[in-house]
Formats: C-alpha cells, sequence, structure tokens
C-alpha cells in the first residue's frame, strides 16, 4: 500500500539517499542548515509496502501572501521504480499532504522533467540547473592531465609561490574575502547568517591560502555520499597573479578524491555555454578542470 511517511532518523534518511547518489541539498545535514537559519524543513517519503520509492526534503517558505513548499535539487525517486508510477504517486501522495499543510504551490527541480498530469510551469532557477561533474576515479596525474593546459599551468605556477593551505574553519577570512569578491564581480551576496551556519556546520569544508600571513584566496565545499560539491569561492584581487584558486579547486579535488569520493561537482555554469550568462566568467574557470558539463 502506497503512503506518505516523515522520516524522523536521520541514518534512515541519508542511508537511502546515497544509494540514489542524491544531491547533498536533499540531505539531512543540509536540511539541519536551512533549520539553523530558521527555516520549517520537513522530510517526506513516498513507501510502498515499506520501501522507499521517493523522498523530498521540503522547505516551506511564504512569498507574496502564500505559502508553498520547495524541495531543492528534488524530489529523488528510486532508480529501479518506472518512471511513470514514481511521478503519479508522488504528485498524489506529496501533492494531497502539501495541500493539507495550505500550500498554494509546490516548487521542486527534479533531475528528470516530470511528464505529469498537473499543472507545471518553468521559472526562474533557485539552484544553477547545468554544472560540471568531474569524475575521481583516475590518478592525479591523469586528472591533472585531462584539465586544459592552461589550468594546468595555473596550478603549477601557484604550486611554485611561498603559499599555505589551511583547512581550518575561519569565518571572518571567509566573508572578508566574499565582500570584497561580490562587490569586485557584481554578484548579490545571501545575508550574513546564511554563510555563518553553513560554516559552522560539520557537513561543510573550508580552504583557504596564505601568502605569508595574508589570506589570499578561500573557498567551502561540502561532501555527501559519493559527491564533493564545491558551494563558494572568493580572493583577493591584488593577489590574482599568485592563481591561488586554482590551487584551491585541485586541493579540493585531491582532498575527495583521498576521502574516497567518487565525483567532485562544480555547482553552476552557464546553460548551454550562455557566454552572456552571469554564470560565463566562472564557467570558463570550472571547465578548465575537465569535467562532464551535465
Amino acid at each position: 500500500m502506497m503512503e506518505l511517511k516523515k522520516i524522523e532518523n536521520q541514518a534512515e534518511w541519508d542511508r537511502w539517499l546515497n544509494e540514489q547518489n542524491a544531491p547533498f541539498t536533499q540531505a539531512w545535514d543540509w536540511g539541519e542548515i536551512l533549520i539553523a537559519e530558521g527555516k520549517k524543513v520537513e522530510r517526506l517519503a513516498v513507501v510502498d509496502n515499506g520501501k522507499i520509492i521517493a523522498a523530498a526534503q521540503v522547505v516551506f517558505n511564504r512569498a507574496l501572501g502564500f505559502n508553498y513548499a520547495f524541495c531543492p535539487k528534488g524530489p529523488v525517486k528510486n532508480f529501479q521504480f518506472p518512471i511513470s508510477n514514481f511521478q503519479s504517486n508522488l504528485n498524489d501522495q506529496i501533492s494531497k499532504y502539501l495541500k493539507e499543510k495550505d500550500c498554494t504551490f509546490f516548487r521542486f527541480e527534479p533531475a528528470v522533467a516530470p511528464e505529469a498530469e498537473v499543472m507545471i510551469k518553468k521559472t526562474l532557477d533557485v539552484n544553477p540547473r547545468a554544472t560540471t561533474i568531474l569524475s575521481l576515479d583516475k590518478s592525479e596525474e591523469e586528472l591533472l592531465e585531462k584539465m586544459h593546459a592552461k589550468t594546468r599551468y595555473n596550478i603549477r605556477l601557484a604550486e611554485k609561490k611561498s603559499l599555505k593551505i589551511s583547512a581550518e574553519k575561519n569565518f571572518d577570512i571567509f566573508w572578508k574575502l566574499m565582500q570584497e569578491t561580490a562587490g569586485r564581480d557584481k554578484f548579490r551576496l545571501h545575508g550574513r547568517k546564511h554563510y555563518e551556519v553553513i560554516l559552522d556546520s560539520s557537513f561543510s569544508h573550508q580552504l583557504t591560502i596564505f601568502q605569508n600571513d595574508k589570506p589570499v584566496a578561500t573557498m567551502v565545499y561540502v561532501s555527501f555520499g559519493k559527491t564533493a560539491t564545491y558551494l563558494f569561492g572568493a580572493s583577493d584581487y591584488e593577489s590574482r597573479p599568485l592563481m591561488a584558486p586554482y590551487l584551491l579547486q585541485s586541493e579540493a579535488i585531491k582532498n575527495a578524491k583521498n576521502e574516497g569520493t567518487m565525483f567532485y561537482d562544480f555547482f553552476g555554469i552557464a546553460p548551454g555555454l550562455d557566454p552572456k550568462h552571469q554564470y560565463a566568467g566562472v564557467t570558463r574557470f570550472k571547465l578548465g578542470f575537465g569535467g562532464e558539463v551535465v
């Protein structure tokens, strides 16, 4: 019998998601980060005869006088379950529940476009809909060889400088460099608390490069299941000849590989490699590491 169930156990939730190679935005720890920000989060599973066939970590929001639910990079389906059955059962079970929660609409980001008998409207992206993913099933030398020649050159150039890489978390360094980078590259930041709770979580990792005692670049990534995902990066403009951001990515990729992670997700490039997209500049940087566009 098909039913909707709220999952209250982290081990049960993450174990099932890892079997589906689900994105970090559906992980229990990411939900805890959102809760620490003050958001209301529920973990919902569609269960058939005691077996989970789909899951959705849902964030409840309110905008323009409407209540709505948002499922970032989900829902996640059991890849062994037929898509048509998944979609109809997911719609029936979750939509009914969300109506009872007084939600006007359900905003979601499935990996596969649904073919459902409900009203669906494509809207602006919340999370990036295109990315590049690097498979880590090669040696470090092979990974380096697959990179663009310019990227490889920049990494080797940075390695020759007197730079120190630290894995210690330091929010003040991160926030200062993020504000500087956002002002320079003209992009809007989340509120300070968003980054604070992410860095406070054991779910995240921060790498920072110092020249002498001066922090010149920093980055944050998260690891979940088979994938490490790059979230944020910032750097000092005057120190750009050091090529520190290239060395940071190289170090994060090595760390992920050494931890047994199978994939490194750069999390966000311009869809269709559109040269006018807001991600166009960072897309060129990310593509240089040799990942597959997804």
